[in-house]
């Protein structure tokens, strides 16, 4: 349903800034082409003061389609980077670009072509040099790693239908120590399902809501700590015009009265990486570590055929114990990179970068030309490291059998390699 979702989404705010109509309720006109501005006062009303938006062009005040003012939530000082997703008309992007001075810098992102041209016309009308604007989407930040300090996002991040790759890009563009202030639509329990089918409740915000557990777990996942999720308004579903917002009969938003809400979501990316060397070693594999090694590889779901033997060939990460493990198996000139694991608590604090660099100086070392590697789950993470993706036939047949990975990597594994070792 992705990208049913997204091109749905799109096409809605392409038609909505074309018009000068609102999504998640703003404007005269709602998403799904019913009159419905009782709820563009419910949830885009009042949300930034006037002395806020002073001097800024109509024309981005009045296209915010917003449910919350996260240049207000995010605390920026001058010299800041700052990233909005889904920058829409651009004007969360300019007041951050007010606060964070000419030694800053705003970002805006957005996939509509249409809203691009209005945020860039409404910059030029501001007369604002600190900001770019960048077509893009959530799931991939054309933007390189620990590139930003603040990230915001004004009642987007809920029109994703991939949550999890939005919060690990986040992270990904974040400096360590940088900030994740964003407003969103949080649901207090579940919405019925003809609600979550419903595409026009998408783009209206609703159906794609995550509930406040879930985003606070997903923060976590993606890496996040000092995680907040601080709800700010609470919609009455009791009136007709917040019922077609989302998608609901009169009943029905009666029962369901109170599960939809404005929230601030805080987070932040950890300031420390850890060094090897000093926080943990990394260290050639030996027997003794044959059974933890195995345990890390199941709990993240990855084979261990072919451990046992190539045992040797392992590097770990150790900390009182193995917290990563990364391995190799080597046929003539060319190397399959496998079994990159990392303990959960040791996730994102530099570890993953720190095994496979062990590997590539050893097959540097030994003369390795090649290096193929089968992911189902880091392609975009190895790609950044300069390997490329090729068909799996692609993948010399000695290294397969040598594996006994044919047969157990899935079809869909996504094959990469890299040839400047």
């Amino acid at each position: 349903m992705g990208d049913e979702v997204r091109e749905f989404v799109r096409e809605t705010y392409a038609r909505a800034i074309t018009l000068k109509t609102g999504c998640c309720g703003g404007g005269q006109t709602g998403c799904c082409g019913d009159p419905v501005q009782e709820v563009s006062d419910m949830i885009t009303g009042n949300l930034y003061r006037p002395e806020d938006v002073e001097g800024l062009p109509g024309e981005a005040v009045a296209s915010s389609f917003g449910c919350g003012n996260p240049t207000a939530l995010a605390e920026l000082h001058a010299g800041e980077v700052v990233l909005d997703l889904g920058s829409g008309a651009g004007l969360d992007v300019l007041l951050s670009a007010r606060r964070v001075g000419p030694s800053g810098k705003a970002y805006g992102l957005d996939m509509t072509d249409e809203m691009l041209a209005q945020a860039r016309a409404n910059q030029a009308g501001a007369g604002v040099t600190n900001v770019e604007f960048l077509k893009g989407y959530l799931e991939d930040i054309p933007l390189p790693d620990n590139s930003v300090d603040v990230i915001i996002s004004n009642c987007v991040v809920n029109l994703s239908a991939d949550k999890d790759r939005v919060l690990r890009e986040a992270y990904r563009v974040l400096k360590p120590g940088g900030r994740l202030a964003v407003s969103d639509i949080v649901l207090t329990r579940p919405l019925p399902p003809q609600v979550l089918r419903n595409l026009a409740a998408w783009a209206g915000c609703v159906a794609g809501a995550l509930m406040d557990k879930a985003y606070r777990a997903k923060l976590a996942e993606a890496g996040f700590s000092a995680v907040e999720v601080q709800t700010t308004r609470v919609y009455d579903l009791n009136t007709p015009a917040a019922a077609m917002l989302a998608g609901l009969s009169a009943a029905e938003a009666a029962e369901w009265n109170g599960s939809i809400t404005s929230a601030f979501v805080r987070a932040r990316k950890p300031a420390r990486i850890l060094k090897a060397g000093t926080d943990y070693q990394v260290r050639r594999a030996g027997p003794g570590d044959l059974v933890a090694i195995m345990e890390l590889l199941q709990a993240c779901a990855l084979p261990t055929a072919g451990v046992r033997e190539n045992i040797h060939h392992y590097w770990v990460a150790d900390h009182d114990g193995v917290v990563g493990v990364i391995g190799m198996e080597q046929s003539g000139r060319s190397v399959l990179l496998r079994s990159l694991a990392v303990n959960a608590a040791w996730r994102k604090a530099g570890l993953g970068s720190a095994l496979v660099d062990r590997a590539l100086q050893e097959v540097r070392e030994d003369g390795g030309q090649a290096v193929y590697l089968l992911t189902t789950t880091a392609a975009k993470y190895m790609e950044r490291r300069g390997f490329v993706m090729i068909e799996r036939r692609e993948v010399p047949e000695v290294l397969l059998q040598n594996s006994v990975l044919d047969g157990i990597c899935p079809s869909s594994s996504i094959c990469l390699k890299l040839e400047r070792v």
